[in-house]
């Protein structure tokens, strides 16, 4: 009787925790020192910044890659980040459904510790310009699409090392990327 009980308390503390977020440590899962500069590793799109989607559906404001951040609360449910210079606060709604992801190698994608000139090193300036404002054009190569618009989501896009990309512009409608010989040879609006 003792070994049943034993094991019902234990599946039912099994079962209790099964469904609660976990803290995850930013700073370990990029193999940093805790006081590392982290900085946004793409530009990240939102309406509302107590809710933003880990789909980075392109809709609503901007926060632009290579923007330094500091981490509030990391957990596999959610992200919270503080923009250094401006103090304004954002949650990230981390979906693995959609993403494909663990949450640690989705923090991998999102986050980094290079600066807006290391990203964009060998860019030319006005392209980086285009690009911190979400603009992607014919011509442009998978690195520089990837500041734009982030790694396109798994559940769409099987691998960034395809020649198609698929990214929402809202939750129902989106964008096709082509590309040929690595760079953007067609945008197809679906």
């Amino acid at each position: 009787m003792k070994k049943i009980i034993s094991l019902l308390a234990a599946l039912t503390a099994l079962l209790f925790t099964a469904g609660c977020a976990k803290e995850i440590i930013v700073a370990e899962i990029l193999q940093t020192p805790e006081q590392a500069r982290i900085y946004t590793q793409y530009n990240i799109w939102y309406e509302d910044p107590s809710e933003i989607s880990s789909l980075n559906i392109q809709k609503g404001s901007m926060i632009p890659f290579g923007t330094e951040v500091r981490i509030e609360k990391s957990t596999t449910d959610e992200i919270t980040f503080t923009e250094v210079d401006t103090g304004r606060t954002f949650t990230i709604q981390y979906d693995p459904q959609y993403r494909m992801l663990t949450p640690e190698d989705y923090v991998r994608e999102l986050f980094s510790t290079q600066n807006t000139d290391d990203l964009t090193a060998g860019i030319r300036s006005l392209t980086v310009e285009k690009l911190k404002r979400g603009i992607v054009e014919v011509g442009m190569t998978k690195q520089e699409v990837l500041l734009a618009f982030g790694p396109p989501c798994a559940f769409r896009t099987r691998s960034v090392s395809l020649d198609t990309w698929c990214y929402w512009t809202d939750f129902i409608v989106g964008k096709r990327i082509i590309f040929t010989n690595g760079q953007v040879s067609d945008i197809i609006v679906l």
